[in-house]
């Protein structure tokens, strides 16, 4: 039998069947309110009709462009407003899906702007 790896452990012993606005149901149907808004992706709500849609949309087209090989244009027109709103100055924008790739980022972008190729660590930094 094939299972989840025991290491990671489980907050709650609850199965999740569906999520709705800021609800979970679980299979028996039981309703909980989800504090974690999927860690910061469902932040608009589970299954938002407008997200629901637009994601339909998107992937109906094209599911994964790695903007560092190709670019496409819902990337490019969500750089151009996000360039209507942020403050003066902040004329550069980086795009990752996650903390780690963020600070990936950050460490090779300092590298590359300060032309140095190490990086001073420490054991339990991150």
């Amino acid at each position: 039998m094939t299972e989840l790896s025991p290491i990671l452990k489980q907050a709650t012993p609850v199965t999740v069947d569906h999520g709705a606005g800021c609800y979970l149901y679980d299979t028996d149907g039981r309703r909980y309110l989800d504090f974690t808004a999927g860690i910061g992706v469902t932040s608009t709500g589970h299954c938002h009709p407008h997200v629901v849609a637009a994601a339909q949309a998107q992937v109906s087209r094209l599911i994964h462009g790695q903007y560092t090989t190709v670019m496409h244009r819902p990337l490019l027109e969500l750089t151009e407003r996000l360039g209507t709103v942020l403050p003066a100055g902040l004329d550069s924008l980086f795009f990752a899906n996650s903390g780690s790739e963020a600070v990936e980022a950050a460490l090779r972008l300092a590298r590359q702007a300060t032309g140095r190729p190490n990086v001073i660590v420490f054991h339990g930094g991150f």
